[in-house]
């Protein structure tokens, strides 16, 4: 039997937009790496500063480039028509070699390009760590309001059930109207609650979605349960702060900037040293009248230039550089402050957190049994409503402090790494994987 070519074309319209429909769809899930390498590719800061770090580390080619031998050539060639009649063409042709011998201030200008560019690596890679804590803490926001909702959610039907269950003892007559009444209170707070969560779960949605400069999928990953973050090994804050001094980021910065300091401060001191260079020339004129005439010369010359006076800019250029140099000092000393503190805050919020964490798992514990005691009690009769209702708020109150917990942990770990320059990519995806991995149990 022949089909005709209209119920062709149809099945060939319908069935896979039949298949598509009937097909189960994979719901994305945006993990934190991921989150984190969005912002490397689209954050205008983190482009800015690599950016300027790839234009500091052109001041090396610069700083060196002094040093090398200097060729340069010119040509010219003219024709004059003097009155006489007879037209006179003159061609000239020169070669220069020029090579710096000795230069003080060049030589000070090549350590201090080697400087700018240990700085320009440092902010960057200070930059970066700045995105990866950036991101990782709106990311944590947006999964602590997400649990926040699960859990108000969880609550709202738990304390609908213990509704119900006082509706049907007052309907036979084992309990009294107030029992419904304090249940039906409870279950209005938390619908309250609930608006409120979801209105800042999208708002928080909103952040993440504004640094990564994307639209985040819909469902993230967050901790389904406990999560296995060791303590550090060193367990001082003051050895931190001895590893800070020598690592972090911004105290690497700040000494470039004052060794630079330094060295322009005894390049203006100095400004008083010769500089010599040796040159070598090679001149031609050729003139072709009727008769052609070249003439031409060879020079090669030592040059030594000694600054005499400048009308005085030179004491000015002094004054400046000694104040630069103060400002860096005082710029390096801030820097030392702060990574102390830093240093030594981030290990004992590492720390606490950790205590906070375990400490919560066990409330969260006692909390369910305690539930489980007040309904039983409720059950045979010694225990009133109100109980049971604030038995469940206590628990689900422990659970959403366990939350946060658990992200403020990790969020200090990844801040005490900073504080020290180690923090990289591969500790969040460390972090990643364990927030995947507990999301699954």
């Amino acid at each position: 039997m022949k089909q005709s070519k209209s119920s062709i074309l149809i099945k060939i319209f319908f069935i896979p937009f039949f298949i598509f429909f009937i097909s189960p769809i994979k719901v994305y899930s945006l993990d934190l790496s991921e989150a984190i390498d969005l912002a490397l590719k689209n954050d205008p800061e983190f482009l800015s500063a690599k950016e300027s770090l790839n234009a500091s580390n052109e001041k090396l080619v610069q700083g060196r480039a002094p040093f090398l031998p200097n060729l340069s050539g010119s040509f010219s060639n003219s024709q004059s028509f003097p009155s006489s009649g007879n037209s006179l063409n003159t061609s000239t042709y020169s070669l220069s070699l020029s090579q710096v011998i000795f230069n003080h201030q060049l030589n000070a200008a090549e350590k201090q390009s080697l400087l700018t560019v240990k700085e320009a690596e440092a902010n960057f890679q200070n930059t970066k760590q700045n995105i990866l804590l950036k991101v990782t803490s709106a990311y944590f926001d947006v999964l602590n309001a997400q649990d926040d909702l699960k859990t108000v959610e969880a609550e709202k039907k738990a304390v609908a059930e213990q509704l119900e269950f006082a509706k049907r003892n007052f309907e036979v007559g084992t309990s009294t109207i107030t029992d419904q009444q304090e249940a039906q209170a409870r279950f209005d707070l938390i619908r309250a609650t609930e608006i409120r969560n979801r209105n800042d779960l999208a708002i928080k949605r909103t952040n993440l979605e504004k640094m990564l400069l994307v639209t985040i999928p819909p469902i993230i990953n967050g901790i389904g349960s406990s999560i296995d973050v060791k303590k550090p090994s060193v367990t001082d804050p003051k050895e931190w702060m001895e590893i800070a001094r020598k690592q972090n980021l911004s105290i690497i910065a700040a000494t470039a900037r004052l060794e630079t300091a330094r060295i322009e401060l005894n390049k203006t001191e100095k400004y008083f040293l010769p500089s010599v260079s040796a040159s070598a020339s090679i001149n031609r004129i050729d003139t072709n009248p009727s008769v052609s005439v070249t003439d031409g010369s060879e020079t090669i010359s030592l040059n030594v230039t000694i600054p005499i006076y400048e009308g005085g800019i030179f004491k000015s250029e002094i004054r400046e550089a000694t104040a630069n140099y103060n400002k860096a000092q005082h710029s390096l000393d801030l820097a030392l402050l702060n990574s102390d503190r830093a240093a030594a805050k981030s290990y004992r919020n590492f720390i606490a957190g950790l205590a906070q964490v375990e400490a919560l798992e066990a409330a969260e514990q006692s909390s369910k049994v305690a539930l489980e005691s007040n309904r039983l009690g409720y059950e045979v009769g010694v225990r009133i409503n109100i109980d049971v209702l604030n038995a469940q708020k206590q628990l689900f109150s422990s659970q959403r402090d366990l939350s946060k917990a658990r992200y403020a942990a990790l969020a200090a770990s990844l801040e005490l790494k900073a504080s020290v320059g180690e923090l990289k990519k591969e500790e969040i995806n460390l972090i990643s994987d364990l927030i995947k991995q507990s999301s699954t149990k």
